[in-house]
């Protein structure tokens, strides 16, 4: 009589109980901070298929629009190239941590574990402080300035590379066929540089002064661009008051963009009959 009853009181409190309470919910976040809940079925090459909470229907979204997955016991099993940039630039710099409770924490020094299981940030508050925080209870971490290190190297690189291709393009339209190759390219390199007589160079290149005006330009404009964006703001949680973010996380890079269209397109090329034949002679 007893087991009897106590069947009776489990099959009661299992036909009582609100099913949509053990399923398990996956956070998907973009860029933005919007955030799509539900149940993720799987994750390929391109895409992340989920099925959205209160829905019975089957979607979709590029991983290139995702900034990360977590879920209901947070822990994080995918994460975008620019969210691990965005762990890379914190590292080991100062600055203010704030948590979804609302708390502020002043650190000297930051590192992050990124166990998906067990995601944690490691705080130094002083010399002799420290504290591991969980990385999906903090809505945002703001760096130093000295992030923007990232912004001087962007603005150098850009400005030189655009010099460098426009004497490329320009050597490429006045190319003569009845010259010799080095001395054509030396003659257009040459108006790049300052004077050096210690490598030959006689004299000023025409175009060195736009050089040495227009690079500090450009390193100072990304510099001014990248704060006034607040690039030194990372943020992690958006679901704190069904917020999004206060910048979008997204960083652009060119060299990213080239390497995954060549992935997209190897992947596309592999899945035919003749493209696998063909990359078969290749590897």
């Amino acid at each position: 009589m007893k087991r009897m009853t106590i069947i009776i009181l489990i099959l009661i409190s299992f036909a009582s109980a609100d099913s949509l309470d053990l399923d398990v919910n996956h956070m998907i976040v973009k860029y933005s901070g919007e955030t799509i809940v539900g149940t993720v079925d799987s994750i390929r090459r391109e895409f992340a298929y989920f099925v959205p909470k209160d829905s019975v229907d089957s979607d979709s979204l590029f991983l290139r629009d995702i900034y990360y997955i977590y879920n209901d016991f947070n822990r994080v099993f995918q994460t975008s190239w620019s969210f691990d940039q965005n762990i890379q630039r914190m590292t080991n710099r100062t600055g203010t941590l704030y948590t979804l409770t609302g708390d502020t924490i002043d650190f000297i020094n930051i590192e992050f574990n990124m166990d998906m299981k067990n995601p944690e940030v490691f705080i130094k508050t002083n010399i002799t402080q420290s504290e591991f925080i969980p990385l999906l209870n903090i809505e945002k971490i703001v760096t130093d300035l000295s992030v923007l290190h990232y912004s001087i190297e962007r603005g150098f690189i850009y400005s030189l590379s655009s010099f460098l291709i426009a004497t490329t393009l320009e050597m490429k339209l006045e190319w003569d066929s009845k010259r010799r190759m080095a001395p054509q390219i030396m003659d257009n390199f040459d108006d790049l540089m300052p004077k050096a007589t210690l490598i030959g160079l006689s004299e000023t290149g025409v175009t060195y002064e736009s050089v040495i005006f227009l690079i500090p330009i450009s390193v100072f404009s990304s510099m001014i661009y990248d704060t006034w964006r607040k690039k030194q703001e990372f943020y992690f949680n958006p679901i704190h008051e069904q917020n999004e973010f206060g910048r979008n996380m997204y960083l652009f890079s060119i060299k990213q963009i080239a390497k995954t269209y060549v992935q997209r397109a190897y992947f596309r090329i592999e899945k035919t009959k003749f493209g696998r034949k063909v990359l078969k002679r290749f590897k």
